[in-house]
């Protein structure tokens, strides 16, 4: 017996379709020399790259040292500001320092100016007040002296009054009349 094989009709349109797209050795090659140029392409970009990030941190340490150079040369060129205004800040200091010294020696000579002539004023006016003082006591001794010689007067007065009395009595008059005596 003999038996026949037949391929089934799926099979041979799935073969007739494969052959339709089928790829050819050349375009196979072309494939595999395109990826292998793209992977050569992707190693030369990060071999660049590479060398880049180098060139990269080489030029950003320079950076690092020339700033860090520079913010030193700033450092000391403010510092070098700061000293010459501090010395200008001392010579305002001084100055002023100075004009106020001024202004209190003017101040001073002022006010012990006013102070002579409050002291003369004072001087005068003690002046003027004892010879007022030195008036008033004049005066005063004056009227006391009036006073006292008037008192010495009628006290001699008065004792003429009592010796004559005393003498008239003596001698025997005792007549209570009254007696005159003119001084």
């Amino acid at each position: 017996m003999s038996a026949t094989y037949t391929t089934p009709m799926f099979m041979t349109s799935l073969a007739k379709l494969s052959k339709e797209n089928k790829v050819s050795n050349k375009e196979m090659k072309a494939k595999k020399a395109a990826k292998t140029q793209r992977a050569k392409d992707i190693q030369r970009q990060n071999k660049i790259a590479a060398q880049m990030d180098k060139e990269l941190t080489k030029l950003e340490k320079v950076a690092a040292k020339e700033e860090a150079k520079q913010a030193k040369i700033q450092a000391k060129e403010e510092a070098k500001q700061a000293k010459i205004q501090a010395k200008e800040q001392a010579k305002q200091a001084k100055i002023q320092a100075k004009e106020q010294a001024k202004q209190a020696k003017i101040q001073a000579k002022e006010e012990a100016k006013q102070a002579k002539i409050e002291a003369k004023e004072e001087a005068k006016q003690a002046k003027i007040q004892a010879k007022e003082e030195t008036k008033t006591e004049a005066k005063q001794a004056k009227t006391n002296k009036k006073t006292a010689a008037k008192l010495t007067k009628q006290t001699k007065t008065e004792e003429r009054t009592d010796i004559i009395r005393t003498i008239c009595e003596n001698l025997g008059h005792t007549n209570n009349a009254t007696l005159e005596v003119t001084a």
